[in-house]
């Protein structure tokens, strides 16, 4: 199963014509934003992404010739509205914040942008590939005349949608029951190792042996296990059987590397374990 990144959208708009006043201008916000920023996978627990957004407003023409009017005094008096953004709701796991609560643009008749900066962050405990949704309100209050009675330029609102991924964290413990095995010479011995997942999906370790005794030594570890989410556990077992003029103390180096169970071309460093062997007559 291969996963594909869900972008942020390009571009949102929503367009209010409030009707506070019959014959004020209407405001219209647009946030956009690359959708390039949100293709890759967020690593879980790194450094935050930050991501550029685009807040553009402008003003429309309820009614064209009172419009114009309020536009032109709007415009020769130097009138500013304010958009105020916020973050909505986001997953536990996850977090973000912009770079600023509150713009302010000119009124007139021309498109009018500024960037804001998106920071998003998730943490170990983000379930792979699972959808992070990031909601950004943006909203301007009517703007009122001078007595502040006749609405000049009705409010809007508006919400944005920024959605990104946690990509897989490849993270296992292993705890073999000892750091030694005793060993009877000619005879088979084993010894369990506890893995457990400590990373954010179902995983799958493979190992290997890739340090033991030459001559005739027959060693054997099992080769696969499946480890399920988060906290999940198996067992691996490692099988020593010596040659019969064995005698002192040797090592057997066992390598265990996660996979993710959904995606085998993703996976971890190694995690190397070293037993003693040990015979004493």
């Amino acid at each position: 199963m291969s996963f594909s990144p869900v972008s942020g959208q390009k571009n949102m708009e929503n367009h209010s014509l409030s009707g506070d006043g019959w014959f004020s201008l209407d405001s219209v916000i647009t946030i956009s934003w690359s959708g390039n920023a949100t293709q890759t996978p967020l690593v879980p627990g790194g450094a935050p992404r930050i991501m550029n957004l685009t807040i553009t407003y402008t003003t429309v023409l309820s009614y064209p010739l009172i419009g114009k009017i309020i536009r032109y005094y709007c415009m020769a008096t130097h009138q500013v509205v304010t958009v105020t953004l916020e973050l909505g709701e986001i997953p536990s796991w996850s977090t973000a914040s912009l770079s600023a609560s509150e713009i302010q643009f000119p009124v007139s008749d021309a498109l009018s942008s500024q960037n804001v900066s998106l920071s998003i962050a998730v943490d170990e405990h983000a379930p792979a590939y699972a959808l992070c949704v990031i909601p950004i309100h943006a909203e301007v209050k009517t703007l009122r005349g001078p007595i502040g009675l006749i609405p000049l330029v009705n409010g809007c609102s508006q919400t944005a949608t920024v959605t990104c991924l946690p990509g897989y964290l490849p993270h296992i413990i292993v705890e073999p029951e000892s750091d030694h095995l005793d060993v009877v010479p000619g005879e088979m011995s084993h010894l369990y190792f506890n893995v457990i997942n400590h990373g954010n999906a179902k995983t799958v370790v493979k190992a290997e042996i890739i340090d033991s005794p030459e001559n005739d030594w027959n060693v054997m570890v099992t080769d696969q296990i499946v480890l399920d989410e988060e906290g999940g556990s198996n067992f691996a077992f490692l099988y020593v059987t010596p040659p019969f003029d064995f005698s002192g103390t040797d090592t057997i180096t066992v390598s265990f590397t996660p996979y993710m169970y959904d995606d085998m071309s993703q996976h971890g460093a190694p995690v190397n374990v070293t037993i003693a062997v040990i015979f004493e007559p």
